[in-house]
């Protein structure tokens, strides 16, 4: 949060506190009163002669509070400011803060050059008009505010009076004493005289200066604060006060003014709990200054000497649109020739770098030729595969739970290199292997089970083409042996991605375990090998031609 010190110019001292204000929040660290008479050591009246003394004096004190320096918010008193509630027709905002000023200047006594104006807009004007609160300080008393702040060290942010200082602290602890939205008044009061402002939604609607000797007598004090609330009821009939609020700790006036006012008093401490060290009646003296962090909290205040509203000149639109004109014409000129001339350039480098790309590819094209093909062999190998674990998986799920029925043998068959063509002479790379699958059974039934539960798994259910499903098995057949109770179940099979087995059985269901295992087959006894047939014995051979003449 921003660091603030909010000095509030007291008639009867100078009440400075320092604490942080920011985002609608305020918070007060240190309080710092210098009160009292001259003589005794308080401040003198502040006057441009004793500016710089004030401010001297100031800044050793905040210095010996340990108080750093931080912007300045300064509130003056009412009654060293003029307020004049304004009613004026509808203008243009730019037009209105001369309007104010204009009828303000009429009411004063002062002259323009003599005087700081600023004015806040009020609400609840009727009739189509417009009201207004224009607050005037005489110069010599602002510039003795900045030439006070100047010897303290410290730059001046805002000059506002009081009254607005004590609405938007009373603002403050209106809330957190959960107090009516409506109009409220608070009473500030300390030896030589005080203060009795009105506000409503935020607004400062009254204001009125509590001479010093009114404050000495009770009754006196009383019906000063009954005559105020009657001439405010009269300005604003249907707004009345519905409480008053005194700035007091352990104080008398609220208990005082409570018995005597037909109207709910209550007391609240400007400071709300912070500062410890100031006690007693001392804590309601700082309302203006703890008002001030408050004003700031919340933004702005609505009046601020340091910077009052001021007349805006409004341009003539056309000479802007004119201005404008040439302006968009030449930049768009300057733009055209810019980007013609390096679109040219960026083409001529696109080209270039175009060409050099195309030559880079094909040059890698050709040399990745090779790896191409190798890589299209091995997608073709991929394409036959089968995924052995997934299809006895599924098989077994498929298998049906009978008794006397088990299974002999599971025989799986990869596909070939080259898959034998169909019937009708089409090669047919999509069903390359096959399963056969011999049981044990007597009984025909939980063949055919199986065959079904084969046929009913053998079309893919989300094919990419529905109109040419893929197959994953084709030709499922069985063969029965009642030489042996046994049966063989064959199918041919087509590769299938792991993402296409989609069976997921909660559990197997165990097979019965009647006769089973199967008894050792007999062996058969070893066959007698039958005699070989005996064999003619050779014809002699044919004697020599020479033998057969030498005999004859």
């Amino acid at each position: 949060m921003s660091k603030f010190i909010a000095i509030d110019l007291d008639p009867q001292g100078v009440f400075a506190v320092a604490g942080a204000a920011r985002g609608g929040k305020a918070a007060v660290d240190q309080a710092v009163a210098w009160d009292g008479p001259e003589a005794a050591g308080g401040p003198p009246a502040l006057t441009l002669e004793t500016a710089r003394r004030v401010g001297e004096q100031l800044r050793d004190r905040l210095k010996a509070a340990g108080i750093a320096a931080a912007p300045a918010l300064v509130a003056i008193p009412r009654d060293r400011v003029i307020l004049k509630e304004l009613r004026y027709p509808p203008v243009p905002p730019a037009e209105e803060p001369n309007l104010v000023r204009f009828q303000a200047i009429k009411e004063l006594s002062d002259s323009p050059d003599e005087v700081v104006l600023d004015y806040v807009p009020l609400s609840g004007a009727a009739d189509g008009e417009r009201r207004s609160m224009a607050v005037a300080v005489r110069k010599d008393l602002y510039a003795a505010v900045q030439a006070m702040c100047a010897a303290a060290g410290l730059r001046l942010a805002a000059v506002t009076p009081r009254p607005y200082a004590v609405a938007a602290g009373l603002a403050r602890a209106a809330v957190a004493d959960g107090a009516p939205a409506g109009a409220v008044a608070a009473l500030t009061v300390g030896p030589g005289g005080g203060e009795f402002t009105v506000a409503s939604g935020g607004e400062v609607t009254f204001a009125r200066t509590v001479p010093g000797p009114l404050v000495a007598s009770a009754p006196m004090l009383l019906a000063e604060v009954r005559r105020n609330l009657t001439v405010y009821a009269g300005a604003n009939p249907g707004r009345p006060v519905e409480a008053v609020y005194v700035a007091e700790v352990d104080g008398p006036w609220a208990r005082r003014l409570g018995d005597a006012l037909g109207l709910p008093v209550r007391a609240y401490d400007p400071l709300a709990g912070a500062a410890p060290a100031v006690t007693g009646p001392a804590r309601g003296r700082f309302a203006g200054a703890a008002g001030l962090l408050a004003a700031r909290a919340a933004g702005d205040p609505p009046i601020n000497f340091a910077a009052p509203r001021q007349p805006r000149a409004e341009a003539d639109p056309n000479r802007s649109r004119v201005l404008l004109a040439v302006l968009a014409a030449l930049v768009l000129l300057a733009a055209g020739g810019a980007y013609g001339y390096f679109t040219l350039d960026s083409a001529d480098a696109e080209v270039d770098r175009l060409t050099a790309d195309r030559d880079a590819a094909k040059k890698r094209w050709e040399g990745l030729e090779p790896e191409a093909k190798r890589l299209a062999a091995a997608d073709g190998w991929k394409a036959r595969r089968v995924v052995w674990l997934d299809e006895l998986y599924d098989m077994t799920d498929r298998f049906p739970v009978a008794g006397g029925f088990h299974a002999k043998s599971f025989t799986g068959k990869a596909p070939a290199a080259d898959p034998k063509p169909d019937p009708k002479g089409k090669a047919r790379p999509d069903l390359p292997g096959s399963i056969d699958l011999k049981v044990a059974t007597r009984d025909p039934g939980p063949v055919m089970q199986l065959l079904d539960a084969i046929n009913r798994d053998a079309v893919d259910p989300a094919p990419k083409d529905p109109k040419n499903p893929k197959k994953f098995y084709d030709k499922a057949n069985h063969i029965l042996n009642a030489k042996d109770d046994t049966a063989t179940v064959a199918t041919e099979l087509a590769s299938r991605p792991p993402e296409k087995f989609v069976r997921a059985p909660a559990q197997f269901t165990p097979p019965s375990r009647k006769n089973y295992p199967p008894p050792p087959a007999a062996k058969e006894p070893p066959k007698e090998k039958e005699p070989e047939p005996a064999k003619d014995p050779a014809p002699a051979p044919a004697p020599k031609a020479k033998d057969a003449a030498a005999g004859g």
